[in-house]
């Protein structure tokens, strides 16, 4: 039985599988970025030198906890694609049950 919403659970698995092994990767990644990112040493010994690495540190910073955000949302994205899949399935075994009898 397919469900009227057209959803095809064997899809549904291999998406939530892409979302979460993107996550992954992305989470990697930005493990792999984090230390240049975050660890900015100044051009110079003077003022402004030392303002502009400590900007960019702090920017790097943000962008670190944005991106382990980001790839937070993506693993619970994939995680809700697969317990969808799981879900259609076990409507579409019920309602097989059902027209069965």
């Amino acid at each position: 039985m397919t469900s009227p919403l057209m959803a095809a659970a064997p899809i549904l698995a291999a998406s939530s599988g892409f979302e979460s092994a993107g996550a992954a990767t992305m989470a990697g990644t930005m493990a792999g970025a984090a230390e240049p990112v975050t660890a900015i040493i100044p051009p110079g010994a003077d003022d402004a030198s030392i303002a502009a690495a400590a900007g960019t540190t702090a920017r790097g910073v943000e962008m670190i906890a944005a991106l382990t955000q980001l790839s937070t949302v993506r693993e619970l994205f994939g995680a809700t694609i697969g317990a969808s899949g799981a879900a259609y399935t076990a409507t579409d075994t019920i309602g097989a049950a059902i027209l069965s009898v």
